[in-house]
């Protein structure tokens, strides 16, 4: 994988990483961890551009950039273990500051998506689900207002349908519910081949990190299996996945010191992106695309 090399280390956190956040012009890069601090980083030169110090959130578990224009890069969320979302704008390209913040859940954060066509932000945790409506004077208001909570661990969320759907996963069940937001109802519910660690939505398709043997690709709504990518798990850990489309590539976490590559077509092992020691879990993953070259981000706890 001679297309890969070690740019940057970016060291800064004192706990493990469990979230990345690549804006998406690609300049900019946010990390949350167990230390209760949210990182924002220059991708161009590596360096630590501010630090936010939340303690009283408990550890970050979700970040996502919330752009509301082309511009883009004014605007981040994250969520925590208190289950609040705190919302951080920036004005001018001055330092990022605290506008809003949100209770969401009565549990840690897992997942965050923002859809920029409706200015929605989607969160899950706690077994619901919560859609917001982003407001002009940067507060939440609930899509949702009484959300139906699950007696599994909802997972994660992804927009769909160019924003007029929410697929949600669920952790021990695989079940994958799929909503539609105006009105709110559930439009089917299916279940995958396993449990659910992690997902990644790339167009039609949901790729599932599934606690077994790897990765499965299914297709969308049909929910029918149609391509696996197997590695051998050590650790049963939930692994992040990342797709560089373009260049034909999926990054898939690791738990023993390296990121695993496959081939999105054929789901050919590529080889490995060693960080970190034998024995470190690398959770969080993510591709950055600046102009023509793709640079994973991975971060090991």
């Amino acid at each position: 994988l001679s297309k890969f090399s070690n740019k940057f280390t970016m060291t800064r956190h004192t706990k493990a990483v469990n979230a990345l956040a690549v804006s998406a012009h690609g300049a900019l890069l946010l990390t949350g961890g167990n230390d209760g601090h949210v990182v924002l980083w220059n991708l161009t030169s590596g360096e630590m551009m501010q630090e936010i110090n939340v303690p009283a959130a408990g550890y970050i578990s979700a970040i996502s950039w919330t752009d509301v224009d082309d511009c883009g890069e004014t605007m981040f969320v994250f969520g925590a273990l208190d289950g609040n979302i705190q919302l951080y704008e920036r004005l001018n390209d001055a330092l990022f500051e605290f506008r809003s913040s949100t209770i969401g859940h009565s549990g840690a954060i897992k997942s965050l998506a923002w859809d920029p066509n409706h200015r929605r932000l989607a969160s899950a945790g706690d077994g619901s689900v919560q859609v917001w409506n982003l407001t002009a004077d940067n507060t939440f208001t609930s899509v949702v207002p009484q959300p139906e909570k699950q007696p599994y661990i909802a997972r994660t969320v992804h927009f769909y349908d160019k924003g007029a759907s929410l697929l949600v996963s669920y952790l021990e069940s695989g079940d994958v519910f799929c909503y539609s937001i105006e009105p709110w109802d559930l439009k089917w519910q299916k279940k995958v081949q396993s449990r659910i660690g992690n997902t990644a939505l790339d167009g039609n398709y949901l790729l599932v990190s599934n606690l077994k043997d790897g990765v499965d690709k299914y297709a969308i709504p049909t929910l029918q299996r149609v391509q696996s990518y197997s590695c051998v798990i050590l650790d049963n850990i939930p692994l992040q996945i990342s797709v560089a489309r373009q260049s034909g590539l999926i990054i898939v976490g690791g738990d023993d010191g390296f990121a695993r590559i496959f081939d999105y077509i054929s789901g050919v092992y590529k080889g490995q992106l060693a960080h970190g020691n034998r024995g470190d879990r690398i959770t969080p993953v993510v591709v950055s695309t600046i102009i023509s070259s793709y640079q994973p981000t991975v971060s090991h706890t």
